[in-house]
């Protein structure tokens, strides 16, 4: 059995994974870091004996710290292999997909783009909000890892299975396109669009207009009135304006 294994991952479930992980090898040595400097800083030594594992985490790694893991470096990915890339969930709620499921494949040179190893598959509920999605995404995922743990814990490469990714793959910039919206936005794609998108509280919808950018209200704006030309309404949504400007 490996004895050591390199966990990319926030910390949010290590305790989780390092007691099912040692209730299977009491020797395993789980090694915690979540960023590139910590995991190129690691003694080649320690690659040479290692399985990577990442979990949530948006560390991509060289390839040529995979080349030298002894037992291959491995990630899981919220997504099911037709939705690779950035913003998987925001994307299926936005093009209806009626199934959806996270993914554990073996990493390459690019991302999402190994073997596949694993899939766990769950249907989407009718009218799921990003949100909704999202913790049902997290249900999967610990539920995939149970179902792979003892496999990760063998000295033998992940069995594979001859799934394609899918063709099209999302990044930052399309998703940051879905976030402006235009005053002639129809009140159907507005609802979708905040069903989709409308959860993240880093990136909000923008409308943009006159050199002005208004984002979308939330519950959490503190209290107080609004001059009328601070906010604009569009499709009955209440779009406060911000204090950054667009160069036009």
């Amino acid at each position: 059995m490996i004895n050591s294994i390199i966990l990319l991952h926030n910390g949010e479930h290590y305790e989780k994974f390092s007691s099912e992980l040692k209730g299977i090898n009491p020797a395993v040595e789980i090694i915690l870091l979540n960023d590139l400097a910590s995991l190129i800083a690691l003694p080649h030594s320690l690659l040479d004996r290692s399985r990577l594992i990442a979990y949530l985490s948006g560390v991509i790694v060289p390839l040529s710290i995979i080349k030298k893991l002894k037992y291959g470096a491995y990630n899981f990915h919220p997504g099911p292999p037709i939705r690779p890339g950035y913003a998987s969930l925001e994307m299926a709620i936005y093009e209806g997909d009626e199934v959806y499921g996270t993914t554990v494949h073996e990493m390459d040179e690019l991302v999402d783009t190994g073997k596949i190893n694993g899939i766990h598959a769950f249907p989407v509920p009718k009218n799921a909000n990003a949100f909704d999605l999202y913790r049902l995404t997290m249900d999967s995922m610990l539920a995939l890892f149970g179902q792979k743990k003892k496999e990760l814990l063998n000295e033998t490469p992940l069995i594979s299975y001859p799934i394609p990714w899918g063709n099209k793959k999302f990044t930052k910039a399309d998703y940051m396109a879905y976030l402006r919206i235009t005053r002639d936005i129809s009140r159907e794609e507005l609802d979708l669009r905040i069903r989709a998108f409308g959860y993240d509280f880093d990136h909000k919808l923008k409308l943009i207009e006159r050199g002005n950018i208004y984002e979308l209200e939330n519950s959490d704006r503190p209290e107080g009135y609004l001059d009328q030309s601070d906010f604009q309404v569009v499709c009955g949504q209440k779009f406060i304006r911000t204090k950054e400007l667009v160069n036009i």
